[in-house]
């Protein structure tokens, strides 16, 4: 009995200390009357583990092309194509539900800024695994007039990972860090805006 209390404390303890965190500059109460806003996702300076993205994308496709040669693009064909559709849908989607704003692809009156500024892509071998994890800079900018910055929010820890474990691909645990990252954060905006 006192092992089991002692690992469901242990885990309560791990589960704390790498708690998503979410802070903000500014008045999340811009949003309360939107509908809608547009989005511009970034991934300027960002860290891939303890590396750089260069030096990452790197490692990863001289890894592939070593396992049998054409493999390195395809892997960087795929990396990109994460960053541009699976990570910010996963984002609008969980962000549209929680914080009752839609994405939309004419002008609005804001747009988020959403930069990535680190990233962990974890692994999970079945038997093993580290959840994903990323750091993003949501910036809350005029549409018309970008260099009016009217609230940030810097959300750190967001964690990756599927109930089940069947987060198999990067772009499965990633993609759940950023859904879980908009869904924090969207609701911290519903709190605000009492959507």
């Amino acid at each position: 009995m006192r092992k089991l209390a002692l690992i469901v404390l242990c885990t309560f303890v791990a589960i704390v200390a790498n708690a998503q965190k979410i802070s903000y500059n500014g008045s999340l109460t811009c949003l309360k009357s939107e509908n809608a806003v547009n989005y511009k996702f970034t991934y300027e300076n960002m860290k891939v583990g303890d590396m750089s993205e260069t030096d990452y994308i790197s490692k990863k496709k001289d890894e592939a092309e070593e396992k049998h040669a054409g493999r390195g693009d395809v892997w960087l064909a795929q990396w990109e194509s994460d960053k541009k559709n699976v990570f910010p849908q996963k984002f609008k989607e969980l962000f549209e539900k929680y914080g009752k704003i839609a994405a939309s692809d004419e002008p609005q009156k804001y747009t988020l800024i959403v930069n990535t500024d680190f990233l962990e892509p974890g692994f999970n071998a079945v038997a093993v695994r580290r959840d994903a994890k990323i750091d993003l800079t949501v910036k809350i900018v005029e549409t018309a007039n970008p260099e009016n910055v009217v609230a940030t929010a810097t959300i750190l820890k967001a964690p990756g990972s599927t109930f089940l474990g069947t987060d198999i691909s990067v772009a499965d645990r990633v993609g759940e860090a950023y859904a879980k990252a908009a869904k924090d954060f969207g609701a911290t905006v519903a709190k605000y805006c009492k959507k």
